[in-house]
């Protein structure tokens, strides 16, 4: 601090010029290489998910060629033909399709195979992908395996094999190796650049394709260090910043290839993203090293001769000061320099009256602030505190100190602190003003909400300050938040009411139609045989019954479900961002969560039941159509027997368990 102060006016210019010329060329640069990675960022997560949606058609089209071919010889294949094996191997076009195909009998049981394993095919029966096949007797595509009989590891594709009356007799199956290099699996040779690569995965979290063949058929890491992975399984497709399987920052991108319920990714190390941008914030900081050594000189020159008028000042001044002249009288053109010279002339004439009244003012000024029982505070036109009342330092428990130094930004609730910043930087602008309501941690420790007004304070054109008000308003907002919850929510079982779920419902249905990717589900119940509960036991009984209801209702959702009472004992679920296997596994949930409720009274055991409709948003929806939809298909499920899902669209049954 010393050597600056030691610094004539034309080193402090030369100085804070070519600081500034530096703090500007650092700025470009800064700019340069923070625009350039945010526009590197967006155009390569733009071009991520092109090739992301690229690769799930092409993944999409080639199950769809396979399911296609296996349908057309499913429905030629005769399952007694003793020349089938030679059959399956004059298949050609198909086998180009895939590395074996096979034929098993409605047990399990190897029928015929090509090209033929040495000691026979394996037998299936047990294997989840033949029970699932055999239980729906639709095509399906298997979670990646390793086949016992030839330890590789292989998805199989799927069509089964039915009679006219659309009995199960076997299935028909096409195996392709996740390791074989000419495979549609086998994505491990797509790269982007050096390092960019592509990742295929189960929606179950089992590696397809993956450039590190360690990670075949190996589970996929959880979300708390790979969240976007976790999401994209949950069937969420876009992009974003994370880490690939390795741990390495990258871009990804991430689509759904929905017939066969996979998930392909597409990752961009960060390193090679931001290879260019460095390079060329390098040659940027050489142009600007050397344009500041070629400016220093002439800068130097140049304020040589401008600041000459300057010293005739300065002696002008040091004159007025000793008392040998009235005023300044400058014999110079510079407009500017004589302005100061009048300037100096009016102020030395008013400074003495304007002292006299400022020290009227503030001593009237602090007996008014200082007598208010409101929490009161003044700032300068920068927003920085300079006075607190004593009711404002009461209630803060921070000194003018504290406030200065910014600590009292630390009092202020984390979640609020933004919100408070962004306030005054508001309040700062021309004809900015300040309300803000936001907690802060009083001088007891507790956190109270404060209500705080600023307005600005001009005087003679120009901005003097600001002066505020600070309330405490905790009772009021609590007793306002009280109130909007309970019209919101039912007192019995503290669910949603109707209100509050048709409010819930509404904004779900207005942002699933303007985001394409968002799908919504909506589960109506209704408890079975629940009047005989209320008849037979009492309706303070019924209420229990409702409220442990209610809480197997929340233990069997998702966090970012909605659950409510409609009324009586009718309930509804909504499922936000559900795909139509979601809902169903969670009506599923549901019903069977329902089921180990141990209701008992009076030495007697209620069964719980619930008959379920679910229903899923589509184009011609609107909140009411939805509640309509699945509030018939709760219907037919109680018509249909009780205790079951019903969907919307199709009959779900229960499972035997």
């Amino acid at each position: 601090m010393g050597g600056w102060l030691n610094l004539s006016l034309r080193q402090r210019l030369l100085l804070g010029i070519g600081l500034g010329w530096l703090a500007l060329v650092a700025a470009l640069l800064g700019y340069s290489h923070l625009s350039g990675g945010n526009m590197t960022r967006h155009e390569n997560r733009l071009h991520l998910e092109y090739e992301a949606q690229l690769l799930a058609d092409q993944l999409s089209r080639e199950l769809a060629e396979r399911k296609r071919v296996l349908a057309r010889l499913a429905d030629d294949i005769a399952i007694d033909d003793p020349g089938l094996g030679l059959r399956l191997g004059g298949q050609q076009p198909m086998l180009a399709l895939f590395d074996r195909l096979m034929v098993f009998d409605a047990k399990g049981h190897p029928v015929a195979e090509w090209p033929p394993f040495p000691e026979g095919g394996p037998e299936i029966g047990q294997r989840p992908y033949f029970q699932h096949v055999k239980a729906f007797r639709r095509p399906y595509v298997s979670e990646p395996y390793r086949g016992g009989e030839t330890g590789i590891d292989q998805v199989m594709v799927i069509h089964p094999l039915l009679g006219e009356g659309g009995e199960f007799l076997g299935l028909l199956g096409g195996n392709t190796s996740l390791r074989d290099g000419e495979a549609y699996l086998n994505l491990r040779g797509r790269r982007l650049g050096e390092t960019g690569h592509v990742m295929l995965a189960t929606a179950d979290g089992r590696v397809i394709s993956h450039p590190n063949e360690a990670w075949l058929t190996r589970p996929l890491p959880g979300g708390d260090t790979h969240p976007l992975v976790e999401q994209a399984l949950l069937g969420w497709q876009g992009s974003g910043e994370g880490l690939t399987l390795d741990g390495e920052p990258a871009l990804a991108a991430f689509r759904q290839v929905w017939p066969a319920a996979w998930v392909v990714a597409v990752y961009l190390p960060l390193a090679q993203l931001q290879e260019p941008v460095n390079r060329y914030a390098r040659e940027l900081r050489w142009v600007g090293v050397g344009s500041v050594a070629l400016m220093l000189p002439l800068l130097w020159w140049l304020l040589g001769l401008g600041l000459r008028p300057l010293h005739r000042l300065e002696r002008q001044i040091a004159r007025v000061g000793q008392g040998k002249a009235d005023r300044l009288e400058l014999n110079t053109g510079m407009v500017e320099l004589q302005q100061v010279a009048e300037a100096f002339n009016r102020v030395e004439a008013d400074r003495r009256d304007a002292m006299e009244s400022l020290e009227a003012r503030e001593a009237f000024l602090q007996a008014v602030l200082a007598s208010s029982p409101v929490g009161m505070f003044l700032t300068d036109p920068r927003g920085q505190v300079n006075y607190l009342n004593p009711a404002l330092t009461r209630l803060s428990g921070i000194a003018l100190a504290d406030y200065r130094s910014l600590a009292w930004l630390r009092r202020v609730h984390p979640e609020d602190r933004g919100t408070v910043l962004a306030g005054w930087r508001g309040a700062l602008l021309p004809g900015g003003a300040l309300t803000q309501l936001y907690r802060f941690r009083g001088a007891e420790g507790a956190w109270r909400w404060l209500e705080v007004h600023a307005s600005r304070v001009s005087g003679g054109g120009r901005v003097l300050g600001f002066v505020g008000l600070v309330q405490d308003i905790t009772d009021r907002h609590e007793r306002e938040q009280r109130q909007r919850w309970e019209a919101e929510h039912d007192p019995l079982t503290r669910c949603f009411n109707r209100r509050g779920f048709a409010r819930r419902l509404a904004a779900a249905c207005d942002l699933s139609r303007r985001r394409a990717d968002h799908a919504l589900a909506l589960v109506m119940l209704d408890l079975d045989h629940f009047k005989e509960v209320n008849d037979s036991a009492g309706h303070a009984v019924g209420d229990e019954l409702l409220q442990r209801v209610a809480e197997a209702l929340g233990d069997a959702v998702r966090g970012e479900d909605a659950v409510a009472r409609l009324g009586g004992d009718e309930f509804a679920i909504l499922l936000a961002g559900a795909s139509p296997e979601v809902a169903q596994e969670i009506a599923k949930r549901v019903r069977q969560r329902l089921a180990t409720i141990d209701f008992r009274h009076g030495g007697r055991r209620f069964g719980v039941s619930a008959s379920l409709g679910v229903a899923l948003l589509t184009e011609d929806d609107n909140d009411a159509s939805l509640m309509e939809r699945a509030d018939r298909a709760s219907y037919r499920a109680k018509q249909s027997g009780r205790n079951r899902v019903v969907m919307a669209d199709a009959f779900l049954p229960l499972e035997n368990s």
